[in-house]
């Protein structure tokens, strides 16, 4: 209509508004696709070698190393913590084949020993025969003898020492004493 101005609805008196244009989404760059790639492996990388450390256990050298046991088998096969209080310890000798010893929670224990093959085989115990009025100490004690006995495998993982029975169950856990 002549006289009104431009974008003015005769009769509304506003002025007309175009519809909004959607602005379109970047498109994902190569860029970011490399970078998912990447961060896909990495994952691949850290499952596979968490695998491996399970599956393939890391021999170490434990010549001349005391650990302190965190838990151990009971009768019933089940790992339990070592009641608090309570220091049982493990001392391998300075040569593979010499010494391996410590102390089970009341006596003091020594063994020959050899590690072969993630294979520990241990001779010649020899023990104190102290007894203990602690509460629960001389059934710790009995039954980590017992474990250590009947141990073949030995495994060291994620700073820790385990020891294993022929069906390769852990019987004892052992963390590294620091002094």
């Amino acid at each position: 209509m002549a006289g009104e101005p431009d974008g003015i609805t005769p009769g509304t008196g506003s002025r007309d508004k175009p519809d909004p244009v959607p602005i379109p989404v970047a498109p994902m760059g190569r860029g970011f696709w490399a970078v998912m790639i990447l961060v896909g492996v990495l994952i691949l990388l850290i499952i596979y070698a968490q695998v491996q450390g399970v599956t393939r256990p890391v021999p170490v050298n434990l010549t001349g190393t005391s650990w302190l046991l965190t838990y151990y088998g009971n009768d019933g096969g089940t790992l339990v913590p070592v009641m608090n209080g309570t220091e049982v310890t493990i001392s391998f000798g300075h040569d593979n084949g010499t010494s391996l010893g410590g102390y089970s929670g009341c006596n003091r224990y020594s063994y020959a020993y050899t590690v072969s093959n993630l294979t520990l085989v241990l001779t010649k115990r020899v023990t104190t025969t102290m007894t203990c009025g602690a509460p629960g100490v001389m059934q710790l004690e009995s039954t980590y003898m017992h474990d250590l006995e009947i141990t073949s495998g030995i495994r060291f993982r994620n700073g820790h020492l385990f020891l294993y029975d022929t069906a390769d169950r852990p019987l004892l856990i052992f963390e590294q004493k620091t002094s």
